[in-house]
């Protein structure tokens, strides 16, 4: 008999050990605060902010690990989707904050983004456009 049967499984349990390490990365690098603080607290902090278990992150960081509980799987993906929320909320708090101060740089990304500006500041229009435009707009 042939054990070939087995060899897509640990594939797949690598596969997900891998994506659940680099989850585990990012939840960490949103909750370490920089020089002075250790990875140890930040593992705690995540585990009380985000609900990631620090014993797993722990492990997925330090050990090489060739299975995992689903559960652990679980609350680590839950804790990822929580992270990438807290970070969107904090992106538009940013992004707000850069509006209220009427940021040309905001204005420029929007219209490098194709998006539309938050504001309309008829200044910025003469600034922001192709160059085919402006010398057909002096002649």
């Amino acid at each position: 008999m042939s054990d070939k049967g087995f060899e897509r499984s640990d594939k797949m349990n690598v596969d997900y050990i891998s994506h659940a390490r680099g989850m585990s990365e990012y939840i960490l690098n949103r909750s370490y605060r920089g020089a002075g603080d250790t990875v140890e607290a930040a593992m705690h902090r995540a585990e009380r902010r985000f609900g990631a278990p620090a014993t797993w992150l722990h492990r997925l960081r330090y050990r090489n690990i060739k299975d995992m509980p689903v559960s652990a799987y679980g609350a680590i993906v839950r804790a990822y989707e929580l992270a990438c929320q807290a970070s969107e909320k904090s992106y538009e708090a940013e992004r707000e904050l850069a509006n209220a101060r009427n940021s040309k740089f905001l204005g420029l990304a929007d219209f490098t983004v194709g998006q539309e500006s938050a504001r309309a500041n008829p200044e910025d229009a003469g600034l922001l456009a192709s160059p085919d435009k402006t010398t057909k707009a002096a002649e």
